[in-house]
């Protein structure tokens, strides 16, 4: 998939509708974002004709398609959200005779499912709100790279006991966190202060899980959600070291 730069674009994996998906967003975008006179929100849908999971070939004629609605429209591709049964492609526009050109060029595609849709919208809701990752989805990043490095260092899929750092603004609301945490199925560990941060009362959440990046990302996404609550955040997270060769 074409991309506006090397370090521009971020994705990620995350759950839509129910279903498993990946994300990618263009991340240079959200310190100019909404860019003036951007207001049209276009969103091209694609998927098999057969309604079944995307083939090898039709992929590629996805990514061929693309990469001439891009060069077509000289506009802002801010992301895309993918599954295995379709993909959706979204972008801001300037003006109505760049939609109508998307429209006729879209209209000679025969082998794909294709539809396209377009909105107001101002202030860019779909980028910040849906593309543009939170906490708990840029964990889910972190959470790759540290399951992919405890692997490449001989570590297994095995369960073990992780361990959450959660930090907060106050004693009484890190107490009030951990009564929710609790509730959550997360056992309550050491309390950690750091006086010179911002975030100096801290403590540690434990829990049972395997060593999988869907069930760290269960575990990491519950804990950030219970964490906003009170103004607190996941810090890091490390687990004891259970190498292939001692299972």
């Amino acid at each position: 998939m074409a991309k506006t730069g090397k370090n521009a674009w971020l994705e990620y994996d995350w759950r839509l509708d129910g279903g498993d998906a990946r994300f990618r967003v263009d991340m240079s975008l959200y310190a100019n974002a909404p860019i003036e006179g951007c207001t049209e929100l276009v969103f091209i849908y694609c998927a098999s004709l057969s309604e079944q999971p995307l083939k090898a070939g039709e992929l590629r004629r996805i990514d061929s398609l693309i990469v001439r609605c891009i060069k077509k429209l000289g506009s802002e591709y801010v992301g895309c959200i993918e599954s295995a049964a379709m993909h959706q492609y979204y972008f801001y526009l300037d003006s109505e005779e760049k939609y109508s050109a998307l429209q006729q060029l879209l209209q000679k595609e025969r082998k794909l499912t294709v539809k396209l849709g377009c909105k107001s919208e101002p202030k860019w809701t779909t980028y910040f709100k849906l593309l543009y990752p939170d906490a708990a989805k840029l964990q889910t990043v972190r959470n790759k790279e540290n399951i992919e490095k405890l692997y490449s260092n001989g570590d297994s899929e095995a369960a073990r006991r992780l361990n959450l750092h959660m930090f907060f603004r106050s004693e009484p609301l890190r107490l009030q966190f951990e009564e929710a945490a609790r509730r959550e199925g997360f056992a309550i560990g050491s309390a950690v202060d750091r006086e010179t941060s911002e975030l100096p009362y801290g403590v540690i959440l434990h829990i049972i899980c395997p060593l999988k990046k869907r069930d760290v990302d269960e575990v990491t996404v519950l804990a950030i959600r219970i964490a906003e609550r009170f103004g607190g955040r996941l810090m890091f997270w490390d687990c004891p070291l259970a190498p292939q060769s001692l299972k």
